[in-house]
């Protein structure tokens, strides 16, 4: 990957989502959950918002630069997926399509493991109005366990919800344990389904 590359695409990219209307707080908050590491005071490996590449390789947090900003421009054009996204214009659409792998579609994105929609003006209004500590929106990882864990094919959106449920297992162990949980339940007869939520 082309780091050169990467940065302009971003540029390009961050500058066609707020054409769109996407506000700049927004997107620094994508930013900031690619790039930078969490507030980590306790452990072995305490940080405070710090460039991911710029930690300790052994650290969960820890992500190559080249990585990070992959995932960021990954994260946006998920983002551009959810129900109610605001409608990209060409050549916005073709950059992530690069790094999507596919054509963003307002409406397809469903969490990777609850398979719920997420809600672009649900997304936007937290992003404008932080709660500090409570989200619904986070970015989850395929394999919570894998090293180096921040890379390109293990993140993706998720909730709140989800990544409590998945907790350390990876998204194939957790989804199994739910179809056994399911069919514990369907046993009790006591199941309420709503199909299609909308987070």
């Amino acid at each position: 990957m082309d780091l050169a590359q990467l940065n302009s695409d971003l540029r390009e990219v961050r500058k066609g989502l707020r054409k769109a209307g996407v506000y700049s707080k927004t997107i620094q908050g994508i930013t900031t959950r690619a790039q930078k590491s969490g507030r980590r005071q306790t452990g072995d490996y305490q940080s405070n918002r710090s460039s991911r590449w710029n930690l300790d390789p052994r650290d969960p947090q820890y992500g190559t630069e080249e990585e990070c900003k992959v995932i960021e421009l990954r994260l946006l054009g998920m983002m551009c997926e959810f129900v109610n996204a605001p409608v990209l214009s060409e050549p916005t659409t073709g950059i992530i399509s690069k790094y999507l792998g596919r054509e963003p579609v307002i409406g397809s994105y469903r969490d990777a493991l609850t398979l719920e929609r997420l809600d672009y003006k649900h997304f936007e209004a937290e992003a404008l109005q932080p709660k500090r500590g409570r989200s619904v929106f986070h970015i989850g990882h395929d394999d919570p366990t894998a090293v180096p864990k921040h890379c390109v094919a293990n993140v993706s959106w998720r909730t709140h919800r989800s990544n409590l449920i998945q907790g350390d297992m990876t998204l194939r162990e957790a989804r199994t344990k739910l179809v056994e949980l399911i069919g514990r339940y369907f046993q009790l007869g006591e199941v309420t389904i709503h199909p299609d939520e909308i987070a």
